[in-house]
């Protein structure tokens, strides 16, 4: 029998075309492999997604020159949490 762990991560995002940095969570599904290894799989806001360091896109302005933080570490001043699509203006 497969086991499955799920793990929540908070993963920061910033912006590098104009300096917007927010937040997503996403859940890492790890599932035993059946043959010692491990499987990842990933979801974001409960739908299947790619990992968040596969080209995220910015929610101000869609540019991709984003830079993803590891788990913990915390983006600049501008923040939006949870990947909320608020818009601001790029400067």
């Amino acid at each position: 029998m497969r086991e499955r762990h799920i793990v929540t991560e908070t993963w920061p995002f910033q912006c590098l075309s104009c300096g917007q940095a927010w937040e997503g969570v996403y859940e890492a599904w790890h599932i035993n492999d059946g043959h010692g290894g491990d499987a990842v799989t990933w979801r974001h806001g409960g739908v299947a997604s790619m990992p968040p360091w596969i080209e995220p896109a910015c929610p101000s302005c869609s540019g991709l020159r984003v830079k993803t933080l590891p788990p913990g570490r915390h983006a600049r001043p501008g923040l939006i949490a949870n990947g909320d699509p608020r818009r601001r203006p790029c400067h």
